[in-house]
């Protein structure tokens, strides 16, 4: 016992001994390097920097110093490396965000740059680094170039066990296979996407394998006017949007979108959203879904370099036409409420993993034997995967259950489906 006394002793003193002149040495090595690179000795500044860090010093002066020095040698994703850590420190994103702006100019890309450059000026209350970032940003822009027309394509392969939404012991429950399509441009006809004119189209199709009577088509056309307003981006749009069922034609809508998006804090977005459409039906059995419906939607996101959270509520409003039979009259203008969060999780560059959840209740006004409610929840699963920025396979499964207070509306059923999509 007396000798593990004394070998712990003598640990203390060699402790004692050589803490300060490790110390001494870090602030040493880092001492020199802020001086090399002072001098232009960006190599040697590296290496007296990486040397502190490699005795434990971890702090902001060292990551950035650090940075700015791989970044003179050109060695730009050590620099990036560097920047990132420098920029988890407080009150330092927005310096990090600048020099990672300043990195991807260097690497040729143009749309990270303006993202980074688009960040600071959004979030930054150093007029500095304000003004710096503005005239980055007016570098990156092209005046005297309109703005490239865009689109957007996806196709998706997919199976659904209750393609008709009927109750579990109905004979007349279908499950199917089925594609979809889905294929969206616009154009700006003056300014820019942000603040400008637009025109823009989609076109929307599922085809079922065996229930041809179930599938749909949708084709819409609009034009989009986007304005920033004080701090708030908007955009109000009107389009005509027709829709065929069964290969029928079915309802055609006068679509009014208006749209508004707010940056309340550094990862912070709130959205709003109000859409009203006037319903007409193209043949006159579908005469009892004409009306109008409104839609009001309150939208929060918070992005974080991991994990990107929604939520939002939205109300809906319907003033439409009954379906009236021998039996009874069918309300078609319900008041609906839905709660809905989503989470994705960035696993790296290439794969997103995500959730979403949801809960929609719908009262339907009484008709004269039935009153009907209903509480429906949905759990989607998403997995994805980027094989660039602009290619993208999508995995979705689908869970929803609907409990209503007339027997014939309950049903739940399971979707799967799987696709590519492609930004252009």
């Amino acid at each position: 016992m007396k000798a593990i006394n004394m070998k712990s002793q003598w640990y203390a003193l060699i402790l004692l001994i050589f803490s300060p002149l490790v110390m001494a040495s870090v602030e040493t090595d880092f001492a020199q390097g802020v001086e090399q690179f002072k001098q232009g000795d960006y190599d040697r500044a590296v290496q007296l920097f990486e040397s502190a860090k490699s005795q434990g010093l971890e702090s902001v002066a060292l990551f950035y110093n650090l940075a700015s020095s791989y970044f003179k040698l050109g060695q730009y994703e050590a620099a990036k490396k560097y920047f990132v850590r420098f920029g988890r420190f407080k009150d330092m994103q927005d310096l990090a965000d600048f020099n990672l702006g300043l990195i991807a100019l260097r690497q040729k890309n143009g749309t990270k740059a303006r993202q980074y450059f688009t960040a600071v000026v959004e979030t930054t209350s150093d007029e500095k680094l304000l003004e710096l970032s503005k005239q980055q940003l007016s570098k990156l822009k092209s005046p005297d170039k309109p703005p490239k027309p865009g689109a957007y394509l996806s196709v998706t392969i997919g199976y659904d066990d209750n393609i008709t939404a009927v109750a579990d012991e109905s004979l007349s429950g279908i499950s199917d296979s089925f594609y979809e399509l889905f294929l969206s441009g616009d154009v700006v006809l003056s300014g820019t996407r942000k603040e400008g004119w637009l025109i823009d189209a989609s076109i929307y199709a599922i085809d079922f394998a065996d229930g041809d009577s179930n599938d749909e088509e949708r084709i819409s056309l609009g034009v989009k006017k986007s304005q920033k307003l004080y701090d708030w981006e908007t955009s109000v749009q009107l389009s005509l949007v027709n829709n065929d069922f069964a290969g029928d034609d079915y309802l055609t809508s006068t679509r009014l979108d208006a749209r508004a998006k707010k940056v309340i804090s550094r990862g912070g977005r709130f959205y709003w959203r109000y859409r009203f459409d006037d319903i007409n039906s193209d043949q006159a059995i579908y005469d009892y879904l004409q009306g109008w419906r409104q839609r009001i939607k309150a939208e929060y996101r918070n992005y974080g370099r991991q994990n990107i959270w929604q939520v939002y509520y939205e109300m809906e409003l319907n003033d439409r036409n009954k379906l009236v039979t021998a039996s009874d009259a069918y309300d078609y203008s319900p008041t609906r409420h839905t709660l809905r969060a989503k989470h994705t999780h960035i696993v790296n560059d290439k794969w997103r993993l995500g959730g979403d959840l949801a809960y929609r209740f719908s009262d339907f006004p009484a008709s004269s034997s039935v009153d009907r409610d209903d509480d429906r929840f949905k759990l989607i699963l998403r997995a994805d995967y980027r094989f660039n920025k602009t290619l993208k396979l999508n995995t979705q499964l689908q869970f929803t259950d609907n409990a209503s207070t007339v027997e014939r509306y309950d049903y739940d059923k399971t979707l799967f489906k799987v696709g590519l999509s492609k930004t252009f």
